[in-house]
């Protein structure tokens, strides 16, 4: 991968590649496929990435990782990528027969193979960038002035700063079925109230929010409507 993206900057081209190309995946890649790829790349066109620190100026290496987020965030999402793929198939730089709107995988490939140090390193660089966004403030200061937290808050905030449950995994290690029970307020479901209130820190913490106020808001929270 290195050695052709390489090739890549130096033609200075970088529009010029399709999705695919930019990640070096074929087009009927699976989602498993891309974001072990998307990943990949991160790690590679990191400004701390000691294989291509001294290749790029910093203005290309950050234009060349909004283009490889811009590609994921396409590709992993199943209509923009059918979208893609019809504009790709009009200018006649995919093969129509090789474009397909479900990708499947037999196998699921890991996500993170190697260097988790790094991978939580260029996750909280994402998370923090994100949170200057208006619309991330705007929930994190709603969540932490009510005195109720529920999971639909936490999925909310999730989303707003483009984090996906499989990344939340990959590095706190909390089950992306419990993640899932927890934003559903799905509370019959959940684990025991020890294992509830280590869960819930971890997940503040990722999404950078009090992490008393989200434990005792959620129990609350879950209290009432059990009753």
């Amino acid at each position: 991968m290195i050695k052709s993206l390489n090739r890549s900057f130096k033609m200075k081209n970088f529009d010029g590649l399709t999705y695919y190309q930019l990640l070096e995946i074929p087009s009927n890649a699976s989602f498993f496929e891309i974001r072990h790829a998307y990943k990949n790349a991160l790690i590679i066109y990191d400004e701390d990435s000691l294989s291509t620190y001294s290749l790029f100026e910093d203005s290309q290496r950050e234009q060349l990782l909004d283009k490889i987020e811009e590609a994921f965030q396409t590709l992993i999402n199943e209509d923009r990528r059918a979208a893609y793929n019809k504009i790709l198939i009009s200018e006649g730089k995919l093969d129509a027969t090789k474009a397909i709107s479900s990708p499947t995988q037999t196998k699921a490939v890991p996500i993170f193979q190697n260097n988790q140090t790094s991978i939580k390193h260029l996750f909280d660089k994402k998370i923090t960038k994100n949170l200057e966004s208006p619309k991330v403030q705007a929930i994190r200061n709603r969540i932490h002035s009510n005195e109720l937290v529920s999971g639909e808050d936490l999925k909310e905030l999730r989303q707003a700063l483009g984090v996906e449950l499989q990344e939340i995994f990959e590095v706190v290690r909390i089950s992306v079925s419990i993640l899932q029970v927890i934003e559903a307020n799905e509370f019959q479901r959940l684990p025991s109230l020890l294992h509830l209130n280590n869960f819930l820190k971890s997940y503040a913490e990722i999404l950078h929010l009090d992490t008393d106020k989200v434990v005792d808001g959620y129990i609350i929270n879950m209290t009432l409507l059990k009753k």
